[in-house]
Parts: structure tokens; C-alpha cells; sequence
């Protein structure tokens, strides 16, 4: 917190705490508009994705793997 302060981002660690808050809440609120509100939609959503699936529009795997290590691999290099 301290280091934000003395960036100049923040002047107060008010302002840091409040903009951590503010953070906390856009996330909840994004991960709640992606959670189905009933188990009608969650089951709809399903059947549309196996139907993808079977008209083989599905992501290959082993390919979104290696792609995720890479980049996890990557961003290890740089921090």
C-alpha cells in the first residue's frame, strides 16, 4: 500500500484501500453476470455447447494446453 502512495498514484492509503474495494466488487460483479441465474439457463448453455461440439467447432485440447503453458512460461520470464 505504501508503494502506491509513494508512486503518486494514490495520496491517502484511503485511496488505495477504497480502490481495491472498487476492484473486488467490478470482479464479483463480472464473475455474476457470467453465472447462469437458473438451472434452465446452465442446462441451455450446455446443450448449446455440446451441440458446438458435435458440429466440431470444439478447441483442440492439447493445443490450448501447450498455448497456456507458453504463456504462463512467458510471463515467468518477465516478472
Amino acid at each position: 500500500m505504501e508503494s502506491e502512495v509513494n508512486s503518486g498514484l494514490y495520496q491517502t492509503a484511503s485511496e488505495v484501500i477504497r480502490a481495491g474495494l472498487r476492484r473486488l466488487k467490478q470482479d464479483q460483479q463480472a464473475l455474476t453476470s457470467q453465472t447462469p441465474s437458473t438451472l434452465a439457463t446452465l442446462e441451455g448453455q450446455l446443450l448449446d455447447s455440446i451441440e458446438r461440439l458435435d458440429r466440431g467447432e470444439g478447441v483442440d485440447g492439447q493445443k490450448s494446453l501447450r498455448r497456456m503453458r507458453k504463456r504462463i512460461k512467458e510471463s515467468g520470464k518477465r516478472g
